[in-house]
């Protein structure tokens, strides 16, 4: 696209489709599309199919879909067109990379279009237009996409000695914050703090801009004021920040972002480019920055909301990369980072996080989930579920109880509403809904079609609940006294039927045999196996 501003065409390899001389595997393209609030941004890269992940070329075409959304509600007719226009230069900017292979294209949308009043149709035109489906992605996927990013530039002294590392980015509609003590999450959530939303309400207002910076500053001081009691004190803090507009601001004062490592960036530079930026209108930062309108007006107050919060934390540079949330969904697509324990064990700390707050008993929680996971690990060939399905099942163990907090009768239910309606860092609304859902089931009815939140899932996921409420009843009815009597399991199959021995037993299981007899229905019915508790000098049939 000749009016694209465009970076320059990175090749480090051998050309799309041909192999690389040092593994001999061929190299095929990946590319991801982001529908952004100001832009619409392109990154094609080519890999080995494993870990090896090279980038092309990055292209950004501003396409202000969040100033439609965040003044009227609504896309515009004129700005749907000209998105239209830009996706079909892209697309055939991928045919030049022989990159058609839907498979191959993942074409994501932010805020402004997830919040759009007509969104469907929105999607619906795209995709009549482009033949290009577009997923919209939630704040859940985005803190995920944005830890995995950043979890491997943190030093070793930052990990160990768990000092804090607030980690933002400033939207066109929101703004990320990652909180992270050492290598664990201590809070991610997005807020309404976004640049272009600040741009346009101050542009309704009738102050002159003379009072601009002290209106924006006191907006974005009091939401960024919470974050205060969420940092420990004491500890040491960096800030790292994110984004299109901190890079383009480094690259001013002449700091280049790579994709590895970290660079910093003092506050008093940051400060004098502020102050330099104040008094000019946005054209004539367009006029000398040579920057396209959509950047021009939110470069202020991403500046201004940087600076704010390292105010607030009282740091006195900012750290800033090259990594991008393109970059890093290239990267997941090729499964490498998706799931992997150190991600699994934040998405746990979040569980037990929720748990403690809602007073559950967390010993009988975390042992009928460790027990849960043996039960799925002895199935693993009955069922090929992964590693992401063994965390969801540990977490609806860790979280079916949380629903006493509001009441015992029918707590399963309170537990289904906490969980849907509660912030759970890595996973996203689906993955959400799956926990909730599996977590809702571990007693009383079993998932039926009359179930409104069960009907909506895909026959996939229906499967994935139905499987994991299976495992999680029989493991909750193994502790069915709360006195883990049963410390260890071994889970073994023959002759169509799950065998489990209990390991170092303490005390009479009785109780455990007749709760696991009422709880087996579905197990049997989802796996087609019976369940037998074999003790030593004795054996228990469910049946």
């Amino acid at each position: 696209m000749s009016d694209a501003k465009q970076s320059p065409r990175i090749q480090t390899g051998p050309a799309p489709g041909t192999a690389d001389p040092n593994s001999g595997r061929p190299f095929f393209p990946l590319a991801v599309i982001e529908l952004g609030t100001t832009a619409i941004r392109m990154t094609v890269g080519e890999s080995d199919g494993r870990s090896e992940l090279r980038v092309l070329e990055q292209l950004v075409h501003g396409v202000s879909l969040g100033k439609d959304t965040y003044t009227g509600g609504e896309i515009q007719r004129k700005t749907m067109q000209e998105c239209i226009r830009v996706l079909r230069g892209y697309r055939r900017k991928l045919t030049e990379y022989q990159c058609n292979d839907p498979r191959s294209i993942r074409v994501i949308a932010t805020s402004a279009i997830r919040e759009s009043s007509n969104r469907l149709a929105v999607l619906d035109r795209i995709y009549i237009a482009t033949g290009l489906v577009v997923e919209v992605i939630d704040d859940a996927e985005i803190a995920r996409v944005t830890y995995q990013g950043i979890r491997p530039l943190l030093n070793e002294q930052v990990v160990e000695s768990n000092d804090t590392t607030v980690v933002v980015e400033v939207g066109g509609g929101s703004t990320e914050v990652l909180v992270l003590r050492g290598k664990d999450i201590l809070y991610s959530q997005p807020c309404r703090l976004g640049s272009l939303r600040l741009q346009q309400q101050f542009s309704t207002t009738a102050a002159p801009r003379s009072e601009f910076s002290r209106i924006m500053s006191g907006q974005i001081q009091r939401s960024l004021e919470p974050l205060l009691d969420i940092i420990p004190s004491g500890s040491n803090v960096q800030i790292i920040t994110l984004g299109g507009d901190m890079r383009f601001t480094a690259s001013l004062l002449n700091v280049e972002a790579g994709r590895e490592g970290l660079r910093s960036i003092p506050i008093s530079q940051l400060q004098s480019m502020l102050e330099r930026l104040l008094p000019m209108p946005v054209d004539w930062i367009m006029q000398e920055f040579h920057i396209e309108l959509s950047q021009a007006e939110t470069l202020i107050p991403t500046l201004l909301t940087n600076l704010k919060l390292a105010e607030l934390l009282q740091v006195e540079q900012l750290r800033i990369t090259g990594f991008n949330l393109r970059d890093a969904l290239l990267r997941g697509m090729l499964g490498s980072s998706q799931w992997s324990p150190d991600f699994r064990n934040q998405i746990v700390n979040s569980s037990l996080e929720l748990a403690r707050r809602c007073q559950v008993d967390l010993p009988q929680a975390i042992h009928v989930a460790n027990l849960s996971v043996k039960i799925f690990q002895g199935l693993h060939a009955h069922h090929s579920m992964d590693s992401r399905c063994e965390t969801l099942l540990y977490t609806a163990a860790l979280l079916s109880r949380v629903g006493m907090f509001v009441g015992i009768s029918g707590y399963h239910k309170h537990s289904f509403y906490l969980i849907q309606h509660s912030e759970l860092f890595g996973l996203n609304s689906l993955d959400q809904t799956l926990v909730a859902l599996v977590a809702r089931y571990h007693r009383r009815a079993t998932p039926r079609p009359s179930h409104e939140a069960f009907a909506r899932l895909d026959r996939e996921s229906r499967v994935i609940v139905t499987r994991l409420a299976a495992i999680l009843r029989i493991a909750d009815a193994l502790d069915h006294t709360g006195t883990q009597r049963i410390s260890d399991i071994e889970c073994t199959i023959e002759n169509n039927r799950l065998t489990v021995t209990p390991k170092r037993v303490a005390g009479d299981l009785s109780l455990e045999r007749m709760e696991l007899r009422r709880q087996v229905g579905l197990f049997e019915d989802t796996f087609g196996l019976e369940v037998m508790l074999r003790e030593s000098g004795r054996q228990a049939f469910s049946r």
